[in-house]
């Protein structure tokens, strides 16, 4: 009964909330919702066509805050749910929002590995209803994989289990923190990413291969914790937003000063939003009151939404009575002419490191390559960031280097994507040899 009258105050408070967050009907937009779960993580991202991705899932009882806003975002159904990493502040409400709200989850994904879980986790009753409401149907998504949320957007995992992409040699984490699952999210021009609790470690190596550059926005690593946002890592996404996913937790002290110190004198300096203000004191702190949606930390008023509009020109974040755009930083690139020149399924030696694409610009004018991809037809990729500049006229060959993606040997289909997630160029071939190139004639 306890239980159940908290459900209904939390459904209260949201109803108030939500009255004063707008919901535009499914038009041309992407809404991304970071839910107020206090010192936890929930992201309920709803695509142009409305189709949703629930990205973690709060704490146990946080069931009936996810379904609220889901009712806001005029959504009834997860599409596809994402376990970061198995601590509780991540996935314990999922069974709520299962089996207490009737939300069906089509299809979970989380960082696999469970077999080698501490006993501590696996005899843990949040643990055995996660398993029992999603995970136990989960799939294992690994570094290169692609989620297939909407064919407006692309959803790729950069790391899973403390493993990136290019990571020739993999070498697993030995934190649950830093074995989260990232992604990268890109609709049109606009990119996202959201990483879970992943800390130095795994941050490092992700900016020691250039996978996540000058992001539009950032969910902050670990709610803001001192362990993560390392300097080399922030340096490279270059966010123009962070928003912190935080509570008044003393235990935790979420987030740190000296991490929003950090972001402040990043050049430039992003603006860093806060579901929920720290009053404890000790090490934590907070940004000034007009970021932060829940001044008293009491209710569950903190949820922020980000709207990314039709153009993907321009996103607004909206909290409070409180709204605020942004531009976009790439726009929809025009009068590119990259191709692929040719393929490598079948080199002699180890397919994993030494399968290769080549590409050609065959244009007027330098293309950048961060942010582009291949992608075979399972929805696997190459990461072409390391391309670097490719100039007119000019081709360039990238191995596979410990990509997810595989070109098939008995035949496969390519297609090349620019950083605004358009397509540039396709390519199918029917089968290889060994050490034999295949020129596509493009």
């Amino acid at each position: 009964m306890q239980f159940k009258t908290r459900a209904l105050l939390e459904l209260s408070w949201l109803a108030i909330l939500l009255c004063s967050v707008p919901s535009p009907a499914f038009s041309q937009t992407l809404r991304i919702y970071q839910i107020d779960v206090e010192q936890g993580d929930a992201t309920l991202l709803v695509s142009p066509s409305g189709k949703t991705l629930l990205i973690d899932s709060g704490k146990n009882g946080h069931g009936s805050r996810l379904n609220a806003v889901m009712q806001q975002a005029g959504v009834d159904t997860i599409d596809f749910f994402v376990c970061t990493h198995y601590h509780e502040d991540h996935y314990g409400g999922i069974d709520d929002l299962v089996t207490i709200e009737g939300i069906p989850v089509m299809q979970a994904y989380d960082r696999g590995d469970k077999s080698f879980l501490p006993s501590s986790t696996t005899n843990s009753s949040t643990y055995q209803d996660y398993q029992s409401a999603v995970g136990e149907q989960a799939t294992h998504i690994m570094r290169g994989e692609s989620i297939p949320f909407d064919p407006e957007l692309s959803v790729v995992c950069i790391s899973s289990g403390g493993v990136v992409l290019e990571e020739v040699n993999p070498v697993t984490g030995v934190d649950e923190n830093d074995m989260s699952v990232s992604l990268l999210i890109q609709y049109k021009g606009f990119r996202y990413f959201i990483a879970g609790d992943i800390e130095a470690s795994t941050e490092q190596k992700i900016a020691d291969r250039d996978l996540a550059l000058d992001v539009d926005v950032h969910k902050s690593n670990h709610h803001g914790s001192h362990m993560s946002s390392s300097a080399d890592f922030m340096h490279d996404l270059k966010p123009s937003v962070i928003v912190i996913s935080n509570g008044n937790n003393s235990k935790y002290q979420h987030p740190r000063q000296s991490t929003l110190d950090f972001y402040a004198g990043m050049e430039p300096a992003p603006a860093v939003f806060q579901t929920n203000k720290y009053l404890k004191g000790g090490k934590g702190g907070n940004v000034d009151d007009e970021f932060i949606a829940d001044l008293e930390t009491t209710d569950t008023d903190g949820t922020i939404l980000i709207t990314v509009d039709d153009s993907a020109e321009n996103y607004t974040v909206t909290y409070r009575d409180k709204s605020k755009t942004f531009p976009v930083k790439t726009s929809t690139a025009s009068g590119i002419s990259v191709v692929i020149e040719s393929v490598l399924p079948n080199p002699v030696g180890l397919d994993a490191e030494l399968e290769e694409a080549t590409l050609r610009n065959t244009g007027t004018a330098e293309v950048s390559m961060v942010g582009w991809r291949l992608e075979d037809r399972s929805g696997r990729i190459w990461i072409l960031t390391s391309l670097g500049a490719l100039p007119a006229g000019q081709s360039a060959t990238i191995l596979r280097n410990g990509m997810a993606m595989n070109l098939n040997n008995s035949g496969d289909d390519v297609s090349l994507f620019d950083a605004s997630n358009q397509r540039q160029d396709q390519f199918s071939y029917a089968g290889s040899s060994e050490g034999s190139r295949i020129q596509t004639g493009h």
